[in-house]
């Protein structure tokens, strides 16, 4: 729907909805079928997926807010294992 009316009525839209990867909101914004991607779920699940997602990226250089700063050395380590077949 945002794409509709981003693209025939001109006006700004926000993607909202089933965004669950960052990947997904670079698609959406890069083709042109939102002006912004509001994501909520995925930080209720996981409040570090912006992390998660910057680190898998390869852009994980980003400031960590003051509350999150005591679970950045375990977030790094958890991140540098290998993946475990579940």
């Amino acid at each position: 729907m945002a794409d509709r009316i981003r693209n025939e009525g001109q006006v700004a839209t926000i993607a909202v909805g089933a965004i669950t990867e960052a990947d997904q909101v670079n698609s959406v914004i890069a083709s042109g079928r939102a002006d912004l991607c509001a994501i909520g779920r995925p930080f209720m699940s996981d409040p570090a997926w912006l992390h998660r997602e910057l680190a898998r990226l390869g852009r994980g250089s980003v400031a960590w807010h003051p509350a999150m700063e005591p679970a950045r050395t375990q977030f790094e380590r958890v991140l540098a294992k290998p993946a475990t077949p579940l």
